[in-house]
């Protein structure tokens, strides 16, 4: 069941968005987040919404927004797509020639002038969404489905995805 998160996890929600990927605060602060085991939804900071939430038996509710890893969060593509213009640090902007690669799957060899772990990525300034940068380069972590309609259609990921 979902459930808000306490005062203290906010705040930590709050300090990774705006440490990472220097989101500010007023960006942040219309939504209510919830959790589920790893997953934390955002949903409208709505009256009467601790009500429903307790009313029925709420498995997941409006727009997934982290992934709890095992030492870090993992920002959905849907969160960092919905933050878009508000997202100005580690941010990996693609030329044309690199973007179907990453699209398939590809590793692409940096560097880029990002900090390592999960960054946002965009191409001619419009975001698709999230990645991993490290030592080996540029991964894509964009669900495959949201791959598919960038691609037009044709999911074209590597078979090690």
């Amino acid at each position: 069941m979902l459930v808000s998160v306490n005062q203290a996890e906010r705040e930590r929600i709050f300090e990774y968005w705006g440490g990472r990927f220097g989101v500010p605060s007023p960006a942040l602060a219309e939504l209510r987040f919830l959790v589920r085991g790893r997953n934390v939804w955002a949903v409208a900071d709505l009256d009467g919404l601790d009500g429903a939430l307790a009313s029925f038996k709420v498995e997941a509710a409006g727009l997934p927004f982290l992934r709890r890893q095992k030492h870090m969060w993992k920002p959905t593509t849907s969160a960092l797509l919905f933050l878009d213009a508000a997202v100005t640090k580690n941010v990996v902007d693609l030329t044309e020639e690199q973007l179907q690669p990453f699209l398939r799957g590809e590793m692409l060899p940096g560097p880029f002038v990002v900090d390592g772990g999960y960054v946002a990525v965009r191409c001619e300034e419009k975001m698709l969404g999230c990645a991993l940068y490290g030592k080996a380069g540029l991964k894509s972590q964009l669900p495959r489905a949201w791959v598919a309609v960038l691609l037009g259609g044709k999911a074209e990921m590597a078979e090690e995805q």
